[in-house]
């Protein structure tokens, strides 16, 4: 079987999921070559298996140059097609985020879905919203096929104590952490302010990430003010330091306005590490799989009081167990993704 993937490998950097993905179905003994026009157009692949498209094509702030690039799409899509190769999305998020060209994006989107030949979900829940929201989902195949666990990708040597030195939290205090790339929808300033007005004693609040937005600096630094309890650390975090600032969280938070997935969950309960998540799409599901010892949720938008209860929560977590991941292991989910491939190449 051959498969071009858009993107395979390439984004590893930024989120290892797909390399994940990919490189664990190389080990099925598959093909995986990663996107391009030209590869498409002059070999024949069986399966063309998407990820964030909308997001991508429309990424561009020239909204001619987005024109093409959606139109021109399409016309790949469809010329692969009459040549029997398969066309698979894996849908990730309700909806895409950060759109510049809005309109762009639902005509896209909804071409997009029309010519697809399944599709894949992170969860249950993902596949109602999926067709609740695109109505010609209802009758396309679709797989469950969850997000996996990052246990074994990045490094995981260091101590509790050597994190938390290599960080400067003092001994007395509790780390709370917010990770990953910070984006508007992800609620980082109301976070911070809702932090500043509980006040919590003895707790450091710590914010790594790159951000996606120019704005949200702004309005990041305004937030903390400088604040000695908030330490802040607005960049790419290369893999190699990832383990420090989960081994020396206490907690880590997920403040999102909206969540379908969460890539950030998994690397938490990676390195054993609770999690404060809102209770928005399949966050219950996750929990439900790893227990309330290590998820707590909360309904509506973070405040003072939730995030009282949720610090109260982690320092009464006592589990010595590893949260079970084992049926998000990449190899499962490749084969799993592989069967899904053959049924819709039948």
């Amino acid at each position: 079987m051959k498969i071009i993937a858009y993107p395979a490998f390439k984004t590893k950097y930024k989120n290892p999921y797909n390399w994940l993905l990919y490189t664990n179905m190389l080990q099925q003994g598959v093909i995986v070559e990663e996107f391009s026009p030209n590869k498409l157009l002059s070999k024949k692949y069986d399966i063309f298996h998407l990820h964030w498209v909308v997001e991508t094509i429309v990424r561009h702030p020239n909204p001619f140059i987005v024109w093409i690039r959606a139109i021109s799409m399409l016309i790949l899509i469809d010329w692969v097609k009459s040549t029997g190769t398969r066309i698979i999305w894996t849908m990730h998020d309700e909806t895409p985020h950060s759109i510049l060209h809005l309109q762009v994006a639902d005509w896209f989107q909804k071409e997009f879905v029309k010519r697809i030949d399944g599709y894949i979900s992170l969860s249950t829940t993902g596949k109602t919203i999926a067709e609740q929201m695109l109505l010609p989902l209802k009758n396309k195949p679709c797989s469950i096929v969850p997000h996996g666990h990052y246990r074994d990708f990045y490094p995981n040597q260091i101590t509790e104590s050597q994190a938390r030195k290599e960080l400067n939290i003092p001994d007395n205090c509790k780390m709370l952490l917010f990770f990953g790339y910070i984006e508007t929808y992800k609620n980082v300033p109301h976070l911070i302010n809702v932090f500043r007005e509980l006040a919590p004693s003895n707790w450091i609040l710590v914010i790594a990430g790159k951000l996606e937005r120019d704005h949200l600096k702004t309005e990041i630094l305004s937030a903390s003010e400088n604040d000695y309890r908030i330490k802040l650390f607005l960049d790419y975090i290369p893999d190699n330091l990832v383990q420090l600032y989960f081994k020396a969280a206490e907690l880590v938070i997920l403040p999102f306005k909206e969540i379908l997935n969460s890539g950030s969950a998994l690397l938490a309960l990676s390195f054993d590490r609770p999690i404060l998540a809102p209770y928005l799409g399949s966050m219950p599901e996750l929990q439900s799989q790893v227990g309330k010892d290590w998820m707590k949720l909360y309904t509506g938008e973070l405040t003072t009081k939730t995030l009282n209860e949720g610090l109260i929560w982690s320092r009464q977590q006592k589990s010595h167990k590893s949260p079970s991941l084992d049926k998000l292991d990449w190899d499962i989910l490749s084969k799993k993704s592989l069967d899904f491939y053959r049924l819709t190449n039948r």
